[in-house]
């Protein structure tokens, strides 16, 4: 009770209650005005510290110190108070006022700087599939299309993160509960939704669900036209950002929104997605009706630029599936046309510029090749295609750690690509990586590739030494000619037989030209041992035509396992110097385990 009488006869409440009151009252202020000024967070925390800091002075201060008629006086211990009460008092007066710290700085938290943050905005979504209700699964496309455009929209956002097209087209068709995905994609919100189409008439609802709660942070339900689906997926963008209250400069907020729609033609739109989806699958016949549906679009719309590219895109990996005799001759020129034609459109087309970059490819022209696929992704970060074929350049000059990196990117991108599967598992088989090669070898064709890939499936029995399995799968390759299949169990016996070598080589060499040309046989030989005869024929087919190894040759195949002994070589530096690699990597780095020689132009480990 005596000490309670001192705390009173020191007036410590009055001042402990005052300064509570106080700073609460100017926590609460500054978590209001402090992100209205748009300072840093930062400033609120300092407030708080910054009370909670002055508490035990001030309390101390009240101990000390009482304010009387006189002013500012000392107060002194009562009469006759020993020197151990003295301090015992002053023992729990400290104790008192840890308690009571601990008991504002909750206050602070919870009440004042607690509320800055109750209200913060959520930097970090996934996009869930949107759900075709239309009843035709043909019609996937579209609602695909819807889900894809949102996560374009999104993803330019600044501050905002956005789960990748792989993560979130993982959960289609599967009835998961959002805030599992959310907690599996490491998200705070996650958008999902369906689409309905009837005629010209399209019902599309979205909902914004905190991850957290479970609860919707947002719905809606557009009743339209299919005239203004631009409209309704810029109006989701727009009013998504508006409810994860992210804070945007204003020409920010326009980011989250097109300068213009791709076109004004829903027909020609709808054409277009058909064909993106086709086009995904590859094979000369999904080749031919894609590009039939992207001319039908233009057809309806000519200022179409996207349509343009896509058009452009179809055209220049076509040779790769067709067996017309000069094809590449007469589709090369149409892809270009189709390309400029995109970009005289609208430069930004990111796909248009990889479609000429990918032809600088194919004719061997490195340096530009490389520079247009840099320019392609910078324009176009999250469009998929620049980075697949950015990987199959990487791939031909050595760079597989990137190669395998822009594959991977890719797939990211569009999960649903049949294509950019096939190809991340020819850059796992050239890393080394035979499981995954052999899995998203199955994607491919789960996803419907129109090209069986059986040739990774062979690569990968060969190494396991699986011979029976590599002789069917070889075999069963689509493009191999007929008169080469009574060579293949010949040749699988040599590989596992290194005397049979010799006699096998010598049997390849005697292969009528027209039947496939020797530098088409290159990887076969070092597979079989036969360097020095790989590289006879390398070196007189480029003397030949200097730019046969870009249109015909397997180059990807030196930088594999398979191909050690072909890049040891001392010959692999003129080799590389005639290809025009060594211009390239004096430019851009040399491979893993290469370098400049003082003898020779590169030396590979």
């Amino acid at each position: 009770m005596a000490f309670l009488a001192e705390l009173k006869r020191r007036r410590v409440g009055k001042v402990a209650i005052a300064y509570g009151a106080v700073a609460w009252a100017v926590t609460e202020a500054s978590s209001v005005v402090l992100p209205a000024l748009r300072l840093p967070e930062w400033t609120v925390t300092f407030v708080v510290v910054f009370l909670l800091v002055g508490f035990p002075v001030a309390m101390v201060l009240a101990w000390i110190f009482d304010v009387g008629p006189g002013g500012i006086e000392r107060t002194e211990s009562p009469a006759g108070t020993s020197a151990s009460d003295r301090i015992r008092a002053r023992a729990a007066y400290g104790a008192v006022v840890l308690a009571l710290m601990a008991g504002l700085a909750y206050l602070l938290y919870e009440r004042g700087y607690g509320r800055a943050h109750a209200g913060e905005g959520h930097n970090s979504i996934a996009v869930l599939p949107f759900t075709n209700l239309s009843g035709d699964d043909s019609r996937d496309y579209f609602s695909d299309g819807m889900t894809e455009e949102l996560l374009n929209l999104l993803a330019r956002v600044p501050g905002l993160e956005v789960a990748s097209r792989t993560s979130s087209f993982a959960y289609k068709g599967r009835n998961v509960d959002v805030r599992q995905v959310a907690q599996e994609l490491g998200v705070e919100t996650v958008l999902e939704g369906s689409v309905r189409q009837a005629g010209d008439q399209v019902r599309i609802t979205a909902q914004l669900i905190d991850a957290d709660t479970g609860f919707h942070l947002w719905s809606e339900t557009y009743d339209r036209r299919m005239a203004d689906i631009f409209q309704v997926q810029d109006e989701i963008a727009a009013a998504i950002v508006d409810k994860l209250r992210i804070e945007l400069a204003p020409r920010e907020q326009q980011l989250a929104m097109r300068d213009q729609a791709p076109t004004q033609n829903v027909e020609a739109y709808e054409l277009y997605l058909q064909g993106r989806a086709v086009w995904k699958r590859r094979g000369e016949e999904n080749l031919r009706r894609s590009i039939e549906l992207y001319q039908r679009a233009l057809g309806l719309d000519p200022g179409f630029a996207r349509a343009h590219a896509a058009l452009a895109s179809a055209y220049v990996v076509l040779p790769g599936y067709t067996r017309e005799e000069g094809d590449e001759e007469r589709l090369m020129p149409l892809a270009e046309q189709a390309a400029r034609q995109a970009l005289s459109i609208d430069p930004k087309i990111g796909e248009a510029h990889a479609v000429l970059a990918q032809m600088n490819a194919e004719r061997g022209d490195l340096l530009d090749a490389e520079s247009g696929f840099f320019f392609a992704i910078s324009l176009e970060p999250n469009e998929p295609t620049p980075h697949h074929w950015y990987s199959l350049l990487l791939g031909r000059v050595g760079r597989v750690e990137e190669s395998l990196a822009q594959a991977r990117r890719a797939q990211e991108l569009d999960p649903t690509s049949p294509i950019i599967a096939a190809n991340l598992a020819g850059m796992y088989l050239m890393h080394g990586d035979d499981e995954q090669a052999l899995r998203y070898n199955r994607l491919a064709e789960d996803l419907g590739f129109g090209k069986k890939q059986f040739g990774i499936d062979a690569a990968v029995a060969l190494r396991r030494g699986q011979w029976d399995d590599a002789k069917r799968l070889i075999a069963a390759q689509e493009e191999l000619p007929e008169a080469l299949r009574p060579v293949i169990a010949r040749y699988v016996d040599a590989v596992a037989d290194p005397g049979l070598r010799p006699q096998v080589v010598a049997e390849m060499r005697r292969i009528d030209p027209k039947v496939i040309p020797q530098h088409k046989l290159i990887k076969p030989y070092v597979e079989l041992g036969a360097v020095d005869v790989a590289y006879e024929v390398m070196f007189d087919a480029l003397a030949e035509d200097p730019t046969v190894w870009a249109k015909h040759w397997d180059a990807d195949f030196a930088w594999g396992p398979e191909g050690v002994a072909m890049r040891r070589d001392p010959r692999f530096g003129e080799l590389a110097e005639r290809m025009g690699f060594v211009d390239y990597w004096k430019q851009y780095g040399y491979p893993d385990g290469c370098r400049a020689g003082t003898d020779s132009p590169v030396v590979c480990g």
